[in-house]
């Protein structure tokens, strides 16, 4: 609603301006009010009355339309605004039946406009081929504005599209999958499996000590050394593979078209990286973190569910075994 105004704003400076060369001051004085309105529209906006705005852009578009047809004609093709109080109304926030009744009237004006207005002589008479430059003027005019409104109304439902996608797929707090996300993943990756075998892995990973963080540091703190390993995580796998935020401190990794001895290597590559990994505190201190994985690989026809009981098994081992270490699962 802020670009509707200022977009029609600007486009009333242009028929300011054209009205006064042609000589018809009082349409230009119209439109310098016209210019007025929707810039009080704009701060009306800016501070949050929406309801004032969308009430001062509606007005304005309707006694435009009507002032202008009954000053030059109904040929001069300044109904054709109206259309444009649809996708207006549409995209303000008030309720369904007030859009459906505001639209309703506007059509309604229209309606009444053609049938008084053809046959009413006009206050100003233009020339035939000013008027009809003025008709196609105000058609293209208005052809733009409605293009460029749906464009942006376009645009806007991408981004919200976007966003919830977003918000379905992903750990708001680390920006990576989360679970279920990853599990559909995974069973992507077992279809393609089926058809042309090839090796999966998986690793688990947790990291170390993570409770005694919370516990010492608080909560902000351990957020931040979530989001810190997920970035590391996410930086440090290869480019085919998907990270996910498992649960708490732990994550997954689902690595296709990689030997259990592959998914080892890629794991280790991550520990060494998360070692040297120091997350600063609003202490001013820093965190050192360590992190144990388990890796295991797909067998066959098994569901995903049984390498990653055999991930999680081996990561137990390693953390049996004094944490910060890679453990590779037997198959």
């Amino acid at each position: 609603m802020h670009q509707v105004a200022a977009v029609a704003g600007a486009t009333h400076i242009v028929f300011a301006g054209l009205f006064f060369e042609l000589g018809a001051a009082f349409l230009g004085w119209v439109n310098v009010g016209s210019v007025l309105m929707f810039a009080l529209s704009y701060l009306c906006l800016r501070r949050r009355w929406n309801m004032a705005a969308v009430g001062l852009i509606l007005s304005e578009i309707l006694l435009h339309a009507i002032l202008a047809v009954r000053a030059i004609g109904w040929d001069s093709g300044f109904h054709y605004y109206l259309i444009l109080v649809a996708p207006i109304v549409y995209v303000s926030r008030t309720g369904a039946l007030p859009k459906a009744a505001l639209v309703g009237t506007v059509f309604l004006c229209h309606l009444l406009l053609d049938h008084a207005m053809k046959a009413t002589a006009p206050l100003y008479l233009l020339e035939p081929h000013t008027l009809t430059g003025l008709r196609y003027f105000n058609v293209a005019v208005s052809f733009l504005l409605l293009s460029y409104l749906s464009g942006h109304y376009y645009g806007l439902i991408k981004d919200s599209e976007r966003k919830l996608r977003e918000l379905a797929t992903t750990d708001p707090l680390t920006r990576l999958l989360n679970r279920r996300s990853w599990l559909e993943l995974a069973e992507y990756e077992l279809v393609k499996r089926r058809r042309q075998p090839e090796p999966l892995a998986l690793v688990l990973a947790d990291i170390d000590h993570f409770k005694d963080i919370n516990d010492t540091h608080g909560h902000l703190a351990g957020d931040a050394v979530l989001q810190a390993v997920s970035e590391v995580l996410r930086q440090s796998v290869r480019q085919q593979d998907s990270v996910a935020r498992w649960g708490g401190e732990e994550f997954m990794v689902l690595m296709p078209q990689a030997t259990p001895e592959t998914a080892r290597l890629v794991a280790e590559r991550l520990r060494e990286k998360i070692g040297q990994l120091r997350v600063p505190l609003d202490s001013g201190e820093s965190l050192a973190v360590s992190m144990t994985f388990g890796v295991s690989s797909h067998q066959a026809e098994e569901a995903i569910e049984a390498p990653m009981r055999r991930a999680d098994a081996a990561l137990y081992k390693g953390k049996a075994a004094g944490r910060d270490q890679v453990v590779l699962a037997a198959a």
